[in-house]
């Protein structure tokens, strides 16, 4: 996520990275969540609807479903639900969505951020809810920073309930042109991520993206966009603006796009769109020297129907350290 408060779909998540304390959210790179479902909700449901998952039993373990990605917490659907020793696979095609939004803020060696929110997405006949979402992000020279995020998930679907360790997502970021040392105030940067998608995920668990982002400040104003591809078969475009009050309060509108460039004839057979776009409105409050707060809601332009999430929430509070020790306000 990329602004001084991540960006709801913007699913699914935020990744915090270091930056000077009045500026404590900057820098974060918004990867989107993927909400998990018995089925794919980016396609029509079958006419005979495989069963839903039975609760586990006492010996069954815990419950955990393997999904596709979507990369704004809106959109992320579920190839296979595992409850106990039941699965269900009733969708067989899916399309492969991701986005990515981040500025090109640069840290300072040493400095990082540690963050713990919540995220919460609603959408056909299910919700999803991930927390807590961890991250952590530290400056390793004063071009590179690097960013993890852990977060767990809880849906609710058809009265079944199905929990645990959702995508997590591993990232760099390396500033070439740092809008804080150029005349222009202009920046590029690039975001290398890696994807460890939830246990069971078909198709492998490792995936790769490369963002690349560009910035323009013109105080109170930022813009910067973010282009790239997800290895399991996604483009995507995003861009956000951004307005800083003289109180440090900071209001940030983006929209993101991402398509599926994977041939798919059943679905395209179907009229499933290979696009999806999502809308998020956020705001940050500094608290002291070294803490910020967020909140951002947001929703998809795609129909609900396609997949597309009607409505997303997210919040949480970072916490900004130096040499592994946090500073006091």
């Amino acid at each position: 996520m990329a602004s001084r408060a991540p960006l709801a779909t913007l699913a699914l998540a935020c990744l915090w990275l270091a930056m000077p304390a009045t500026g404590l959210a900057q820098g974060n790179g918004n990867g989107n969540g993927r909400p998990k479902t018995p089925y794919k909700p980016d396609k029509p449901a079958p006419s005979t609807p495989a069963p839903a998952p039975t609760a586990p039993s006492s010996s069954g373990g815990n419950s955990s479903s393997s999904s596709t990605t979507t990369t704004s917490p809106p959109g992320v659907v579920a190839d296979t639900s595992l409850v106990g020793s039941t699965v269900v696979t009733p969708a067989t095609t899916f399309r492969q969505f991701g986005a990515w939004l981040d500025d090109t803020s640069a840290g300072a060696p040493g400095e990082g951020q540690t963050s713990i929110g919540m995220g919460y997405w609603r959408m056909q006949g299910m919700t999803q809810t991930n927390l807590p979402m961890m991250g952590l992000n530290v400056g390793v020279t004063d071009r590179l920073q690097m960013g993890a995020l852990l977060p767990f998930y809880h849906v609710s679907y058809g009265g079944t309930v199905a929990r645990g360790i959702d995508d997590i997502y591993l990232n760099a970021k390396y500033t070439i042109l740092d809008p804080t040392l150029t005349l222009s105030e202009v920046g590029l940067a690039v975001s290398p991520v890696v994807e460890v998608l939830s246990a069971g995920a078909t198709g492998g668990r490792v995936h790769f993206a490369l963002p690349v982002s560009v910035e323009v400040r013109r105080q109170p104003y930022r813009v910067y966009a973010s282009g790239g591809y997800f290895t399991r078969g996604s483009v995507f475009t995003g861009g956000a603006l951004e307005w800083t009050s003289s109180s440090r309060m900071t209001l940030t509108g983006a929209l993101t796009q991402s398509y599926s460039v994977k041939a798919d004839p059943a679905l395209d057979a179907l009229g499933v769109s290979a696009r999806r776009a999502d809308v998020s409105g956020s705001v940050a409050y500094p608290f002291g020297q070294v803490a910020v707060g967020y909140v951002s809601v947001g929703r998809s332009l795609t129909s609900i129907e396609e997949g597309g999430t009607a409505f997303s929430l997210a919040g949480g509070v970072a916490v900004r350290f130096n040499g592994g020790i946090a500073h006091r306000p």
